[in-house]
C-alpha cells in the first residue's frame, strides 16, 4: 500500500499547490490565471476521488458479478498504478476464479448425476406441487410410453390408470399396477427443496422378476411331481411286467374258461404296463423344462438367427400356401445363445403354422429392429388369434389347447429368454392374429 499512500500524498500536495496559486491569483486580481488554477484544482480533486474510490468500484464489480453469476470479468486495468494495485487485482481475480471453479465442479457433478439417472433401468420422475416436471429419465419415458414430459398431466393423456396410480401414491406405500405389457411398481418420496415440495417417483418394471419367481415355482413343483410319480409308477410297471411274464410262462389253463380268464389278466397287466410306461415317458419329457443348460452366449446377428428359420419353413410355407416375410435391420446384433433362441423362434413359428387361418392371404411376418435401445424380434400372424380367456394361460407350463400338445413350448421359451437376459410377451395383432415379441437387453 506504500505506492497507494504516496499517490494520495502527491495528489494532495498538487491540490494544495493549486489552491495556493488560485488564492494568490485571486488576491492579485489576476482573473484569467485564477480561473486556470481553479480549473486545474477541480480536475485534481476529481482525480483524487477516482483514485481513492477505485477500491470501492472494484468491490462493487466483484459483488455484482457474484450476484448475477457473471464470472467472466477480470481486474487488471490499473496494474500500472503500482504493486499494491497488482496485488489487489490478483486477489480479486483469485476470488473470481474460485467461484468459476466451484460452479464448474457443480455443473460437472450435475451432469454426472444426470448421466447416471438417464442410464439406470429404474424410472425416475420428479414434479412439484403445480405438476411441473423437474426430472424424468429415459427409463421413465419408456415405461410411461411418452416421448417428452413437461407436466404431470401429460401422463393422464397417454395412460389415465398410470396417472391415477402416481397421483394417489403416499410415502412408504408402494403400489403395483398390471398392464398388458408390464407389471409396474410405483413408490414416492416427498422432499423439501428451497421451500418447495417435490415428489420423487420411482418406477420399476417387475414383470421379469415375477416371471422368474413363477417359473421357479413351476420348476420346483415339476421336480417334486416327477420324483413322486417316478417313485410310484416305476415299481408298478416293473411288477406288472413281472406278473405278465409269470402269467405267460408259468400259469397253464386247464380248460377254455380258465384260458379266457388268463388272457383277460394278461391284457390287464399289459395295459397297466403300457400306461405306466406312458406316464414315465410323459414325466421324462418334462425333464427338459427343469434342466435347461447354461446359455453359451456370443454376439449374433438377426440374419444368423433367421437363416435357420428360412431353411426349416420355406418348403412348409409353399405346401401350406402361406407367405413368410422377413424385415431385418442390417446392424441388429445381440448377445445370446443362438441355438437356444433358434429353438424359441422355431417353436413360435411352428405354432403360427398350426393356428386356424381363414384369410386368403396367410402371412407370417418376422421383423428384427431396435426400439428405444432394446433389440426386438416380432413374429406376427394373421390367423384367428388367441381367445382372450386363454391369453393369460399360454405361458403356464403344461397348459395347451392342442390335442397333441405337451404344454411346455411357450413356458420353455420364456425360461430360455430369461436365461438369455430377455423376455417374451404376447399381444393381439390387428385386425386379427397374434404377435409374439422377443426383447433382448
Amino acid at each position: 500500500m506504500k505506492n497507494f499512500s504516496l499517490g494520495i500524498l502527491l495528489r494532495i500536495l498538487i491540490i494544495l499547490g493549486l489552491s495556493s496559486g488560485f488564492s494568490w491569483s485571486f488576491f492579485q486580481k489576476n482573473v484569467p490565471v485564477a480561473i486556470i488554477f481553479g480549473f486545474l484544482q477541480i480536475i485534481s480533486v476529481a482525480n483524487l476521488y477516482k483514485y481513492v474510490t477505485s477500491l470501492n468500484r472494484k468491490m462493487k464489480r466483484l459483488f455484482e458479478s457474484i450476484q448475477y453469476q457473471d464470472f467472466a470479468i477480470t481486474f487488471k486495468a490499473d496494474n500500472k498504478l503500482g504493486e499494491s494495485f497488482r496485488d489487489l487485482n490478483n486477489d480479486l481475480n483469485a476470488v473470481i476464479n474460485s467461484f468459476n471453479q466451484v460452479r464448474a465442479e457443480r455443473e460437472a457433478t450435475l451432469h454426472f448425476i444426470n448421466a447416471i439417472i438417464q442410464q439406470i433401468n429404474v424410472g425416475i420422475l420428479s414434479y412439484d406441487t403445480e405438476g411441473k416436471i423437474e426430472i424424468n429419465n429415459q427409463a421413465a419415458n419408456k415405461l410411461l410410453k411418452v416421448y417428452r414430459l413437461k407436466h404431470i398431466s401429460d401422463i393422464e393423456k397417454q395412460n389415465p390408470s398410470i396417472f391415477e396410480c402416481i397421483a394417489s401414491l403416499k410415502s412408504g406405500e408402494p403400489k403395483l399396477l398390471s398392464l398388458p405389457e408390464n407389471d409396474l411398481s410405483f413408490s414416492v418420496t416427498e422432499i423439501q427443496m428451497r421451500g418447495r415440495k417435490i415428489r420423487l417417483v420411482a418406477i420399476h418394471n417387475i414383470r421379469s422378476e415375477l416371471q422368474i419367481k413363477e417359473l421357479e415355482a413351476w420348476q420346483n413343483l415339476t421336480k417334486v411331481l416327477r420324483h413322486e410319480i417316478m417313485n410310484s409308477v416305476t415299481p408298478i410297471v416293473s411288477l406288472a411286467e413281472t406278473m405278465k411274464d409269470i402269467v405267460e410262462n408259468e400259469i397253464k389253463a386247464n380248460n377254455p374258461k380258465e384260458q379266457e380268464s388268463i388272457d383277460d389278466l394278461k391284457d390287464a397287466l399289459q395295459t397297466v404296463q403300457r400306461r405306466g410306461s406312458g406316464i414315465m415317458k410323459f414325466v421324462n419329457a418334462y425333464r427338459e423344462f427343469t434342466s435347461i443348460p447354461t446359455p453359451n452366449k456370443y454376439y449374433a446377428t438377426a440374419s444368423q438367427l433367421l437363416k435357420t428359420l428360412e431353411g426349416i419353413f420355406a418348403q412348409k410355407a409353399l405346401e401350406s400356401k402361406l407367405k413368410i416375410s422377413y424385415e431385418v435391420e442390417s446392424d441388429f446384433e445381440t448377445f445370446i445363445d443362438i441355438e437356444q433362441i433358434e429353438q424359441v423362434l422355431i417353436n413360435i413359428v411352428k405354432n403360427a403354422f398350426e393356428v386356424e387361418n381363414e384369410s386368403e392371404n396367410k402371412i407370417i411376418s418376422i421383423t428384427a429392429h431396435t426400439e428405444n435401445g432394446t433389440k426386438t424380434i416380432e413374429i406376427a400372424d394373421n390367423g384367428i388369434g388367441i381367445d382372450k380367456t386363454l391369453q393369460e394361460k399360454i405361458f403356464i407350463p403344461f397348459y395347451t389347447t392342442k390335442k397333441t400338445g405337451s404344454g411346455i413350448g411357450l413356458s420353455l421359451s420364456r425360461q430360455i429368454m430369461q436365461l438369455n437376459d430377455g423376455n417374451i410377451n404376447f399381444y393381439e395383432n390387428q385386425p386379427s392374429g397374434a404377435v409374439f415379441v422377443l426383447q433382448f437387453a
